[in-house]
């Protein structure tokens, strides 16, 4: 007879929805950089937050990378592990 506890060991290391860290990802940009961006416009893929911009909008969010990563952890804080880089 199997126990609970081995029935939900699968959700023990659940990720937040991907719609909150795009959400999250996008609020932060926003109050760090200034750039108008929409979660619509963020895709997280294998630890990597893609944002759909300008190449000069990128390169103002590239050179507050950690801030922008602190803030996201900040509004979401099992993010620190999910998105570790911005491009």
């Amino acid at each position: 007879m199997k126990q609970i506890k081995d029935l939900f060991a699968r959700f023990k290391n659940l990720t937040p929805p991907n719609d909150a860290l795009r959400r999250a990802v996008a609020e932060a940009v926003v109050s760090v950089v200034g750039v108008p961006l929409t979660r619509e416009l963020v895709a997280i893929s294998r630890g990597t937050a893609f944002l759909k911009c300008s190449s000069i909008a990128k390169s103002a969010i590239r050179a507050r990378r950690a801030e922008i990563l602190t803030e996201v952890a900040r509004r979401v804080p099992s993010a620190r592990d999910t998105v570790r880089d911005l491009r």
